[in-house]
């Protein structure tokens, strides 16, 4: 893996780490709480009929930088902070700033669709940085350190997705929707040029197609189970 190392600081993570921080303070400063109604709809968590009838998409984006929570922040934050320097090392700025907005637009755009709940927090983009380390596995084979990564997180993921089942308050479906639309991304990005791969160039062309049908098509079930 040292041949994939980049040296410059992985200041994209410390990005989305302090918007998170920022973010955070903010609720607690205005509404003395994270955790109410009124908090999370006013600073943007995704609601269903707000983003229908009211026309406020952008919550698809913002709900990914709210948390309800101080043990939710802490825990997401620890999580983007480890994975996020590893993968913007290997990636790069764009590109992990890339596949993590797509996995958070993407998982809540997921539960849109299929959850009327209000939900927020960045663990649909988290579960796209998880995935992506399969992805590249499989699209840089001779990383025997990424087949490592590959391993351990797919683990990882199978237990989230199955103590999600179990459990309540967590949105299953975004956490999905983020594995999806990170795994398709991951296979658009890819590394640089000066990373070899011999990964057919018309399956990152059948990706990108797949997350803007995907995209258009859960879009249109929400809006329809909502309006029928």
């Amino acid at each position: 893996m040292e041949a994939f190392k980049r040296s410059s600081a992985p200041f994209v993570t410390y990005f989305l780490v302090a918007i998170n921080v920022l973010v955070f303070i903010y609720m607690l400063m205005t509404f003395k709480t994270t955790t109410s109604f009124e908090a999370l709809i006013e600073t943007g968590a995704k609601s269903n009929p707000h983003i229908v009838y009211q026309g406020e998409w952008y919550r698809l984006v913002t709900a990914a930088f709210i948390h309800i929570g101080f043990e939710h922040l802490l825990f997401n934050n620890l999580s983007i902070y480890f994975i996020g320097q590893d993968l913007e090392r290997l990636m790069g700025h764009l590109r992990l700033f890339g596949l993590f907005m797509i996995a958070s637009i993407g998982g809540n755009i997921f539960s849109f669709a299929f959850s009327e709940a209000i939900s927020a927090g960045a663990s649909t983009g988290i579960f796209g940085l998880f995935v992506a380390y399969i992805i590249l596995a499989k699209m840089y084979p001779q990383s025997y350190g990424l087949k490592k990564r590959a391993m351990n997180f797919s683990l990882l993921i199978l237990l989230n997705i199955v103590t999600g089942l179990m459990g309540s308050g967590l949105d299953n479906w975004g956490h999905i929707g983020g594995a999806v639309f990170g795994g398709l991304a991951t296979l658009v990005i890819g590394l640089d040029g000066r990373y070899r791969t011999d990964f057919p160039k018309k399956y990152r062309w059948l990706a990108l197609f797949g997350i803007l049908c995907l995209a258009a098509g859960l879009l249109a079930v929400g809006w329809f189970k909502l309006v029928h």
